[in-house]
């Protein structure tokens, strides 16, 4: 019974903590999702009902397919672009960011140590 508890909260967790960044890891979470709902309804539904079931699950995950494929055709770059990197790109349209760092200035910076780090005892005394 103790694969039982770790296997469901696994599946909350799955569902409630980590947080969507990309458009592409929001479709692989909700193909998870169809999935286990589909397994679900299968095994509670009536006999009669579960191949209407499978179909219409085989009919959403098609058109989830369709739908990744044509993003990913026409805006391969925003299917993995986060909110991050949309905010980055903005500041420099805006002009609110000066402009990009070129990899010399960037190596010629000087390095400071990450406050979290230290406060956890992990960096150098």
């Amino acid at each position: 019974m103790d694969w039982i508890e770790r296997v469901s909260r696994k599946v909350i967790s799955w569902f409630s903590q980590r947080e969507v960044k990309t458009p592409l890891s929001f479709f692989f979470r909700i193909v998870g999702a169809v999935t286990i709902t589909v397994l679900i309804a299968i095994y509670l539904a009536d006999p009669a009902f579960r191949f209407r079931i499978f179909l219409t699950a085989i009919a959403v995950l098609v058109f989830l397919t369709v739908v990744v494929a044509l993003f990913a055709w026409f805006r391969p770059k925003n299917l993995v672009y986060g909110e991050s990197g949309h905010r980055a790109e903005l500041k420099l349209s805006l002009g609110t960011e000066n402009s990009e760092i070129e990899p010399s200035d960037l190596a010629a910076m000087k390095g400071a140590p990450n406050p979290k780090a230290l406060s956890d005892g992990g960096g150098a005394a």
